[in-house]
């Protein structure tokens, strides 16, 4: 075996490990059983079988005893307090998020891109009464399903945005059905400069926008949501003033700092 067949063997395994973890991590409330490891993987039964054994044995994931489903393992959750003081930067953001409810009267939230799954978290609620309660803290979407993502693909340079899309297809064909309609919300975004964003179903109307980061990459997004009634006329207007206001002293106080990734 030559020198760069062991260099591609090697980082073959690395890539199915950190896709096995990426498929725990999607579904980690509920736990992953193994045949649905195996299918979300391709891998054959050995080798998601040996994987995930390395995986349990260096505390990555856990295997529950009693249902045999998969979790996160506690070193993630070691690695993640670590780095957290250099990435988090909630400080910024969660008054951004409980200025905008008090101010709208709204239900707003805030949602992170990681991977290709945008994560909740954090949702605040204004005086209004009725609560449009879209997203639980700690939900993950594949980016492209809610308006936050969908204000993030839009704020993406052409070409990253079409290999994120061209990367979810099954995902986003699954849930919009048309491709058609997914673009046309972000063609109407890149002319606004925002998402707006119709659940008919649930007659709820949502307004987004994406923060960018110290590198100038959209990577987050603020979004408010109210009852389609309310997020019209006037107050559609004082909401557009408040969130770009917000989300313009977020990118420049980003602009300034360190690197988010």
């Amino acid at each position: 075996m030559t020198h760069s067949t062991v260099n591609q063997s090697g980082t073959q395994s690395i890539d199915r490990a950190v896709n096995i973890i990426n498929i725990i991590a999607q579904n980690h409330a509920a736990g992953t059983s193994f045949s649905e490891l195996m299918t979300q993987s391709g891998l054959t039964r050995p080798t998601a079988r040996r994987l995930a054994q390395a995986l349990i044995q260096h505390d990555f994931i856990k295997q529950d005893t009693k249902s045999r489903l998969f979790f996160l393992g506690p070193r993630i959750c070691e690695l993640g307090l670590m780095v957290l003081p250099s990435f988090d930067f909630e400080e910024l953001y969660h008054p951004a998020v409980m200025r905008l409810a008090k101010g709208t009267g709204d239900t707003v939230f805030f949602n992170r891109l990681t991977g290709n799954t945008m994560t909740c978290l954090v949702r605040e609620s204004g005086d209004f009464p009725v609560k449009a309660f879209v997203l639980d803290v700690g939900i993950q979407r594949t980016i492209g399903l809610g308006a936050g993502g969908l204000a993030v693909l839009a704020d993406m340079t052409p070409d990253i945005r079409e290999r994120m899309i061209a990367k979810n297809q099954d995902a986003l064909e699954d849930f919009y059905g048309d491709e058609s309609v997914m673009n046309r919300i972000i063609e109407n975004a890149l002319d606004r400069g925002y998402v707006c964003r119709e659940v008919p179903e649930l007659g709820i109307r949502t307004i987004a926008m994406a923060i960018r980061d110290s590198l100038n990459q959209p990577f987050a997004a603020i979004s408010v949501s109210s009852i389609s009634g309310r997020m019209q006329g006037a107050h559609k207007d004082d909401v557009l003033s408040l969130l770009r206001e917000e989300i313009l002293s977020l990118n420049e106080r980003l602009r300034q700092s360190r690197p988010v990734v």
